[in-house]
C-alpha cells in the first residue's frame, strides 16, 4: 500500500502536466477549425472560389 501511495504522489505532477498539454492542443485544434469555417463562410459570401492556400482540409 505504501509503494502505491508513493508512486501516486511522485507521478501526480507528470499527470497534471500531460493533462495541461493535451487540453492546450485540443483548444488549438478547435480554434483552427473555427477559423477555417469562418473563412469558408467569408469566401462563400463573396461568391469566390478559395485558392489552394485556403483549402479546407484537415492536416
Amino acid at each position: 500500500m505504501i509503494p502505491t501511495l508513493l508512486m501516486t504522489i511522485l507521478l501526480l505532477p507528470l499527470a497534471l502536466v500531460a493533462a495541461r498539454v493535451g487540453r492546450r492542443r485540443w483548444i488549438r485544434r478547435c480554434g483552427v477549425a473555427r477559423v477555417r469555417a469562418e473563412l469558408a463562410l467569408f469566401h462563400h459570401g463573396l461568391g469566390d472560389v478559395p485558392t489552394g492556400r485556403h483549402r479546407l482540409t484537415r492536416f
